[in-house]
């Protein structure tokens, strides 16, 4: 309750739950942070990384009181369709100045080297977007339940309301992690004949496993996994274009772990 001094310019908060074994905040967790921050210093701005949240809700961040949001265009506001690129959106003047810091004072989003079919794609996965987050969310009670029959500990529990489309899932042991990320990549629609390799990462504590068989190189929203190699070895699954392609997925992952 003290974290926010006089002199603090910016807080960020994080709504989904990275490699934390926590819930993903919902819009109206992240409303009240934000309520206790102002509190503490109405001069505060507060960001929200709304990576992997959007569209999950009927409400964004900015509508409980962020003063701006930021997330991927290759996690759920591309649809799967957008190659490339990120977003900031919000209160009027932070977004500008985002801009200028981006190119240039003056500038902004005037100018830049963005070819007409990339401006094409990112429309049209916006347009998608709200379809392919729900079979993200259907592909993620999937996981959840399956694997909670199976005695492993998942996050969030079956049946529950989601904020964001991760689904994470104690593994227990690295084999089992390992042996997950395979079946994942074996079961993609690209690189399927790769093996994953778990090795060190920027920005990653640990050594982490990622599987990614994608047209878009890191869109995640398509079907992926990835999870760090410690205890307690858990696994956070993301995307699905369609809910039975986890379907297809989990019968390779119940054959391997």
């Amino acid at each position: 309750m003290s974290a926010v001094k006089p002199e603090t310019k910016c807080a960020l908060i994080q709504r989904s739950c990275g490699y934390s074994w926590r819930q993903s905040l919902s819009v109206n967790d992240i409303g009240r942070a934000i309520q206790i921050i102002k509190m503490q210093n109405p001069e505060c701005s507060v960001m929200v990384d709304n990576c992997y949240g959007e569209l999950v809700e009927s409400i964004e961040p900015p509508m409980v009181g962020a003063d701006l949001m930021a997330g991927s265009l290759i996690k759920n506001p591309g649809g799967t369709i957008a190659p490339c690129g990120g977003y900031v959106a919000g209160k009027k003047k932070l977004v500008e100045a985002a801009a200028a810091r981006l190119s240039a004072p003056g500038l902004g989003v005037d100018c830049g080297s963005t070819p007409g079919d990339i401006m094409r794609a990112f429309f049209q996965g916006l347009f998608l977007s709200p379809q392919m987050v729900g079979e993200a969310i259907k592909g993620s009670f999937l996981i959840a339940e399956v694997l909670a029959s199976k005695g492993y500990k998942v996050q969030p529990l079956p049946r529950v309301p989601r904020s964001d489309t991760v689904q994470a899932v104690q593994l227990g042991s690295r084999e089992r992690l390992l042996a997950f990320c395979e079946a994942v990549q074996r079961s993609s629609p690209v690189g399927s004949y790769t093996k994953p390799i778990a090795g060190t990462s920027p920005g990653y504590a640990s050594e982490v496993i990622f599987a990614d068989g994608t047209f878009i190189d890191g869109s995640t929203s398509e079907l992926s996994c990835d999870g760090p190699l410690r205890e307690p070895f858990t696994v956070f699954c993301q995307g699905g274009t369609h809910w039975t392609q986890w379907g297809l997925v989990l019968g390779e992952v119940l054959k391997s772990i």
